[in-house]
């Protein structure tokens, strides 16, 4: 038995490779899109407070004893929120 080259499950491998192509390209490009849209930093949802006075609060500090903000009244003072994850 002899394969005809010629018949058209031969010719249906070219296009085959080209919607292969096609799909790789789209799932690629869907990719990088989503990858963009999740690690996407977003804009700050406020305005900076910089020079402006903080309102005063009283929490615990490493030591489990109650730190007041007030305390710390004619100095300089950087708040820095960290949420933690544990």
């Amino acid at each position: 038995m002899q394969h005809d080259k010629s018949s058209s499950g031969i010719r249906q491998y070219p296009m085959l490779k080209r919607i292969l192509i096609g799909l790789s390209i789209l799932v690629l490009a869907f990719g990088v899109f989503f990858w963009i849209q999740l690690y996407h930093y977003p804009k700050a949802q406020i305005a900076g407070a910089t020079h402006q006075s903080a309102p005063d609060f009283t929490l615990a500090d490493a030591q489990g004893n109650p730190f007041t903000l007030s305390s710390q009244k004619g100095h300089k003072v950087v708040l820095y929120f960290y949420r933690g994850y544990w």
